[in-house]
């Protein structure tokens, strides 16, 4: 059975979701970005590929903006057009240092720390949005990939 490929009709919908900083709700989040790539017509790999993105994305605001604290606030956005996908999440934490958000080395073998490594090769723009007042605002895309 052949993959899907993108949904050619005219999508242009977006999905919010906001969550408490509670890896708990990382399931919750995964599924949405899985049904909305699904929708529009993503291959499997590159599904589980945005899932990943977006898990280890989530997994940095909770344990760096917010320092491990489950009760703050994720807000996640997900832009489905018929080509592409976009997510932004938004946290209100603390704001990192735009020079320390880079992957380490890859022949660093320890476990962690692979997070923006995943993003930055599985995504196909990556843009960390530091302008707001508080907190950080993450915006990433992936072009859908055809058969």
């Amino acid at each position: 059975m052949s993959q899907p490929t993108c949904d050619p009709l005219t999508l242009n919908h977006t999905v919010e979701l906001t969550i408490a900083s509670d890896p708990k709700y990382m399931k919750l989040v995964r599924g949405l970005v899985a049904a909305a790539a699904e929708v529009i017509g993503f291959v499997k790999t590159d599904v589980n590929s945005l899932c990943l993105a977006v898990d280890e994305a989530c997994t940095n605001i909770i344990r760096h903006a917010y320092g491990g604290d489950h009760n703050q606030k994720i807000e996640m956005q997900l832009g489905m057009h018929p080509d592409r996908i976009e997510v932004k999440l938004r946290d209100y934490g603390t704001k990192p240092d735009p020079a320390k958000i880079k992957p380490r080395e890859l022949h660093d073998i320890r476990p962690g720390g692979l997070g923006v490594h995943f993003i930055r090769t599985i995504m196909d723009e990556v843009v960390y949005d530091h302008s707001h007042e508080v907190g950080t605002e993450l915006r990433m895309m992936k072009s859908c990939r055809k058969n």
